[in-house]
């Protein structure tokens, strides 16, 4: 009954967090962090712990809290290509990485006066001069 208790509160607080956020969709973070630190178990040839859990499930919140934070600041076209709900391992921290490189992507085009036809097309960096001039 112990083990219980924390369960039901998890599922409230993640269904009340639903409701306030509509927009992120919801990962079932035990599933998806069970899964990681079993394949850390087969990469490393360690076993896993109770802390490979609580690190990853720590992480995973706090990118959640952050992608929420900012959802409205994140492109449409961005969030449709970065939010991928039916890849193997779904995860916020993957999920938010993608949609901060993709801003500062955005964001670099805009400093160098490159057009924005094509959000996908790959940036690359700038020529270098002999002696650190552009």
């Amino acid at each position: 009954m112990r083990a219980v208790k924390p369960l039901i509160a998890a599922t409230f607080i993640a269904a009340f967090a639903n409701d306030a956020c509509a927009q992120v969709p919801t990962i079932y973070l035990e599933e998806t962090c069970r899964a990681a630190s079993s394949a850390m178990v087969e990469l490393m040839g360690r076993s896993s712990t109770a802390d490979d859990m609580k690190i990853c499930m720590d992480s995973e919140n706090k990118a959640r809290e952050q992608i929420v934070k900012q959802w409205d600041s994140f492109d449409f076209s961005d969030r449709d290509s970065c939010i991928q709900t039916r890849v193997y391992l779904p995860s916020y921290v993957e999920w938010l990485t993608c949609l901060d490189m993709k801003k500062m992507v955005r964001e670099a085009r805009n400093t160098r006066g490159i057009p924005q036809t094509d959000a996908n097309a790959p940036v690359g960096m700038p020529r270098v001069r002999r002696g650190g001039g552009f």
